[in-house]
């Protein structure tokens, strides 16, 4: 006999003091037997990952007598019903005799015939005042009353966990573990169906093979079986003006918003059919707008159709003639507006998708695109690589066209100054410059000046820097713009500080901190900030640097990985002066860490001061405990580390902020950034039960209530320095 547990031989004979023969190998054999026993025979077992929803379905059947549970095919609506024990009725063909003495019944596949169920669930609540009902649909039934509870896909660790439990009923033995079928989870989306459809395939392939090429639930299902049969039918069932849409829309890669939607001809009526019907998924985010997503599935199949009928070029071109339009009247600036850059982060997988079409047909509006994302994150401290793959691979396409040309070589040109490759960023420069002469573009002509004179001063040349920096403020002197005035004067501080004159540093920001403070955004400011507390340091003014590099740290969010190192490290040199080195350590640390995760590299002379004081922290403690604080600072993220930071700040706590608590401040930042509670809780390191106390503190500090209001205050705040 084998163990019933993990399959080991059993000994021969009876048992223990001649009793009956043993049925484990073991005590933990038992136990483990004995755990899945429980497991098995809990509420909501049967339906792994739904114990949330299933006492949400438990709370509002109190509540209310019609409960519809809605989503697409196969995501579990009929298996989260049927845990409630009650009867469960296929409505789909024809209307079932109800049991007289039932209290709940499950009215199960009411989207087959959506008029003739909501006429027997009226008839039904009408003559049973006791009745309660749960019907399953892929869509509200429009009955009064109806509460609807929406399911979405399983978190990550569910789904993976319903996954191997799968393969285990085909295999017992089959060497498996949720982390193994993480990739493979994310691309089915956690829909039950498809995780169990994908079973067979993983035993018969492994973790790796199975998700080698798999893109969505469909490549499981050839022919017109499970999700296809569904999406079929979804398909047949809509009207023509609103299959085209949902076709066009399947261009769209990933969440969009309703603008983008009715680029694509998908108007809010459209739209409002498309999700009842559960083909498409609206998605609050954190700035109180509502994003929308098609299933994986969904899109694929729509797809299949969009190509079929000859409407793919059509799409691509709607959407790339949209996304055209909102970058080129801002190419030729001396910077892309704050919020044209985070819209076009938001949609960088449209805007990759636009430049792929119109790469395959070489079509020069592609490095309209590819400069405008590039520009953006670098502006942003984002993808730092692929901006500049991007850039290069834009090159060969604008030949002869010397104005799309000088804005591509002017990104690269920034990419390679991020990157710490100065001699490659002069020579890049220059080449943008003598185009950019050519043209009527001031303020690329200015940027470009500004630039140069960066990777002039960086690479040890601060005459020819010198000369540079005259050339941009001269010309932004004409533009007549205060924004871009005090970021050159930002630069030419900077420059004289390098040189030794601290005086002419601070002559110089007594004219462009102010303008800052005015006009620029709130990054762009804490840029100017970070200059004042280093030319602050350099006069011996601690109290005044802390001030300044907190204020900083305040005014951007914790997320821009290119500035914020910066800052975190003008603060830990002000926490050695201070004696506070493991902290200051640690500090040092992270922003190495956060660096390096870019790509990107500090300039030489603030690296050469970052070091001296990495050096004096490091003295000043033992081996062990000034290699602990380091080892720490690189593991936590930067919002963490930042927090731990302010913390230690005589300044952040002499100046109140609200009450709030540099977590609470953090949390915050990172809230308005467009986290949620679960992207929060892994960049802190701290469970998302404690993201929503901090929350609910903030909330009550502050007297605001939406995460869109708590957005607004500390934008407020931000711009408010």
């Amino acid at each position: 006999m084998l163990c019933l547990s993990c399959g080991a031989p059993l000994p021969a004979g009876p048992g223990k003091q001649g009793g009956r023969r043993p049925r484990f190998c073991s005590g933990a054999c038992r136990q483990r037997a004995y755990r899945r026993r429980v497991r098995t025979t809990r509420p909501g077992a049967g339906c792994t990952g739904r114990r949330t929803e299933l006492a949400t379905l438990r709370r509002l059947l109190t509540r209310h007598r019609l409960v519809t549970i809605t989503g697409p095919g196969g995501i579990g609506k009929t298996r989260l019903a049927a845990e409630l024990t009650a009867p469960v009725l296929d409505v789909s063909t024809v209307d079932p005799a109800v049991p007289p003495d039932a209290g709940v019944v499950v009215l199960d596949g009411c989207d087959h015939r959506p008029g003739a169920t909501a006429a027997l669930i009226r008839r039904l609540l009408g003559e049973r005042p006791e009745l309660r009902l749960v019907a399953t649909s892929r869509g509200p039934l429009g009955v009064e009353g109806e509460q609807v509870l929406p399911l979405r896909g399983l978190s990550p660790a569910d789904a993976a966990r319903l996954l191997v439990d799968r393969i285990h009923r085909l295999d017992p033995f089959f060497a498996v573990r949720p982390a193994d079928v993480t990739d493979l989870c994310r691309v089915l989306e956690g829909v039950p169906a498809a995780l169990e459809l994908a079973a067979p395939r993983v035993r018969l392939l492994g973790p790796a093979g199975a998700a080698e090429g798999l893109t969505t639930a469909l490549d499981l299902t050839p022919g017109n079986r499970s999700v296809r049969a569904d999406l079929e039918r979804d398909h047949r069932r809509l009207a023509p003006a609103e299959r085209a849409a949902w076709h066009r829309l399947a261009v769209l890669p990933g969440p969009f918003d309703a603008e983008l939607a009715a680029v694509l001809g998908a108007g809010p009526g459209v739209l409002d059919r498309l999700v009842t019907t559960s083909l498409l998924v609206p998605e609050p985010a954190a700035d109180g707008t509502t994003g929308l997503r098609l299933w994986a599935a969904g899109r694929a199949f729509a797809r299949e159709q969009l190509d079929a009928e000859g409407g793919a070029d059509a799409a691509f071109e709607a959407l790339a003639a949209h996304l055209v339009a909102q970058v080129e009247p801002h190419l030729p600036a001396f910077l892309l507006p704050d919020g044209l850059c985070r819209r076009l982060v938001a949609r960088a997988d449209h805007v990759l998708a636009a430049i792929g079409w119109l790469t395959a047909r070489d079509d020069a509006r592609l490095a309209v695109l590819a400069c405008g994302l590039a520009r953006a994150w670098l502006a942003l401290g984002r993808h730092l690589a692929e901006s500049e793959r991007l850039v290069r691979a834009a090159l060969p396409h604008v030949a002869g066209q010397p104005d799309l040309t000088a804005s591509l070589l002017a990104a690269l040109c920034k990419a390679a100054h991020r990157a710490g490759r100065y001699g490659e960023q002069l020579r890049i420069g220059a080449d943008a410059l003598a185009l950019e002469s050519t043209l009527d573009r001031p303020a690329r002509v200015a940027s470009l000046h500004d630039l140069l004179a960066a990777g002039h001063r960086a690479a040890g040349s601060p005459a020819h820097a010198d000369g540079h920096y005259r050339a941009a403020l001269s010309l932004a002197r004409e533009l007549d713009d205060p924004a871009v005035l005090s970021l050159l004067l930002n630069d030419l501080a900077w420059a004289a500080l390098e040189s030794g004159d601290v005086t002419e540093a601070r002559e110089v920001l007594g004219e462009g901190l102010p303008l800052a403070r005015a006009h620029a955004t709130p990054g762009r400011l804490a840029s100017v900030l970070h200059t004042a507390g280093t030319v602050a340091l350099a006069a011996g003014d601690h109290a005044t640097a802390e001030a300044r590099f907190v204020e900083a740290l305040l005014v951007t969010t914790p997320t821009d990985g290119l500035k914020v190192p910066y800052f975190a490290e003008g603060l830990a040199i002000v926490l050695t002066t201070r004696g506070d080195h493991e902290r200051a350590l640690g500090l040092f640390a992270c922003a190495d860490a956060v660096r390096l995760g870019l790509g990107a590299v500090a300039e030489p002379a603030w690296r050469r001061r970052v070091r001296s004081a990495a050096a004096t922290a490091t003295a000043a403690l033992d081996h062990r405990r000034a290699r602990a604080a380091t080892r720490a600072g690189a593991r936590v993220s930067l919002a963490a580390a930042v927090a731990h930071a302010l913390d230690a700040s005589e300044h952040f706590h002499a100046t109140g902020h609200d009450g709030l608590t540099p977590q609470e401040h953090t949390v915050a930042a990172l809230v308005t950034d467009g986290l949620t509670n679960q992207q929060i809780a892994r960049r802190l390191g701290i469970a998302p039960r404690t993201v929503a106390t901090h929350l609910e503190r903030i909330r009550a500090k502050l007297g605001v209530r939406p995460r869109s209001a708590l957005a607004a205050w500390f934008t407020r705040t931000a711009a408010d320095g």
